[in-house]
């Protein structure tokens, strides 16, 4: 019995059966935990109660009394995420051992639905970052190795799915902290659409970006996940108050229109990357895709654009505790909440106008085809420590570059799904990613549904099943 290989779905399907108890699975998780996670750093506070709560489960599954769609399946949370039984550390020394005295809603829904948090995860200093180096509580690692960062800022969650030590996750996603990470590490991660996910409860880095989104070894999962997640909340007034759907149960869609930008999203792409996921798109087509050429003429001035946003919104956070206690800051985090003073007012003015605009023109392209197909990220996992890569002769920032192709989908709010879709020549994973319409989750998991099965997986990291 190997559950750190188990999807969601297999799980409950062995749990129904007898065949094990959560609370095996959950002794299992935490033996794995702390037999692995000394050298990965996936995790800033672990579980004291999840054996008990996994007890607690088999109980009532022993009496015949009805457990949910998440029973006794181990759940990590990123530690931006406020848990009043658990410390929240928001990955800073400012909060270092705080307690919050409500739990986001996002970890009640799943606490509701039977999941059972196994601990809460390692994460960029206050998510503002995309390699998880966090200076206070350990610098994250890549399963599929260790010399190389997983991605951030939900860091800790992606390293705690591809090493087994946890069945699914929750990040957060500002410009790309669920996907970055899924794509490193070789699993699925997706950002909903803005207002799907209550983020009551959630440290804000910039509230007009930042998304709640599940980590999980498959697109099932994923689906899973979001049908307890999603809707309205009155803690919440960004969430949105739509019909519920059953993600869970999805159908895929092979024949679908995929569409592919013509520029940006394959520029300033290292060659074993674009390969790989044009391999992937190939693969695609043979089963039934549809490759449609898109044009996205403004996609260029998203970077720009979104900076201004990010760093006047994370300033306005944290501009207190920076006045206050600089010190207590990691320097690469204090440096860039330090650039949102060279942002001026019109700068925010022509952001916040080019957001309409881009976001008017994504809704033409969704009038032609049902997905956008993109790689995830530029690069594979770089070295920790690392802070420039080349691309064709061309040095790039690694931290900035990493968010080239998510970024864009944060400032739209449009939904997006990574998946991975091979490995390049370095031997590390490649994420595939999936952008659909407004909304459009149902549709958007349907196809990812069916690029799934074909460009099949192992989402658990060779060193580590």
């Amino acid at each position: 019995m190997n559950p750190h290989l188990w999807t969601i779905s297999e799980y409950q399907q062995h749990l129904a059966k007898r065949d094990i108890s959560a609370e095996e699975a959950v002794r299992d998780t935490l033996a794995r935990i702390r037999q692995f996670d000394p050298a990965l750093h996936a995790y800033i506070h672990v579980s004291e109660t999840a054996v008990e709560e996994a007890r607690q489960i088999d109980e009532r599954l022993a009496q015949g009394l009805p457990v949910g769609p998440l029973a006794g399946v181990p759940v990590a949370v990123k530690d931006l995420i406020d848990t009043e039984d658990m410390p929240t550390t928001y990955g800073g020394l400012h909060f270092a051992g705080r307690r919050p005295s409500r739990t986001a809603t996002a970890v009640a829904r799943l606490r509701a639905a039977g999941a059972i948090v196994i601990g809460k995860t390692n994460l960029h200093e206050y998510a503002y970052g995309t390699t998880n180096e966090n200076p206070h509580y350990g610098r994250a690692r890549n399963p599929w190795n260790r010399a190389k960062i997983p991605g951030g800022s939900s860091g800790g969650s992606g390293v705690a799915i591809a090493a087994g030590l946890a069945m699914a996750a929750l990040g957060t996603d500002t410009g790309g902290s669920v996907r970055i990470p899924a794509a490193l590490c070789g699993h699925v991660g997706l950002k909903p659409t803005y207002g799907l996910v209550s983020k009551a409860g959630v440290f804000p880095l910039a509230d007009s970006l930042d998304h709640v989104g599940p980590m999980a070894r498959s697109v099932l999962d994923a689906a899973l996940l979001l049908s307890v997640l999603a809707g309205p909340d009155p803690r919440d007034p960004t969430t949105v108050r739509i019909p519920p759907r059953a993600y869970h149960q999805v159908q895929p869609k092979a024949r679908a229109r995929v569409g592919v930008p013509k520029s940006f999203f394959f520029d300033k792409c290292h060659a074993g990357v674009a390969q790989t996921v044009q391999a992937a798109l190939r693969t695609l087509q043979e089963h039934g895709f549809d490759l449609v050429e898109v044009d996205l003429p403004n996609a260029h001035q998203v970077p720009e654009m979104q900076n201004a946003i990010i760093s006047s919104e994370a300033l306005d956070v944290h501009e207190a505790l920076l006045k206050a206690h600089p010190e207590q800051y990691g320097e690469d985090v204090r440096k860039r909440l330090e650039s949102g003073y060279e942002i001026r007012g019109h700068q925010v003015v022509t952001a916040t106008r080019f957001r309409r605009q881009f976001a008017t023109e994504m809704q033409q392209v969704f009038a032609q085809v049902d997905v956008i197909a993109t790689p995830a990220t530029p690069i594979t996992a770089t070295d920790v420590g690392q802070q420039k890569a080349h691309i064709r002769a061309q040095e790039v920032l690694v931290r900035a570059h990493l968010t080239r192709y998510t970024n864009p989908w944060n400032l739209t709010g449009l939904p997006a799904i990574t998946l991975p879709c091979g490995l390049a020549p370095d031997g590390l994973p490649v994420g595939l990613q999936l952008v659909g319409p407004r909304f459009g989750e149902m549709k958007l998991l349907a196809v990812a549904l069916a690029a799934e099965s074909a460009l099949p997986w192992n989402p658990v990291a060779p060193d580590y099943r």
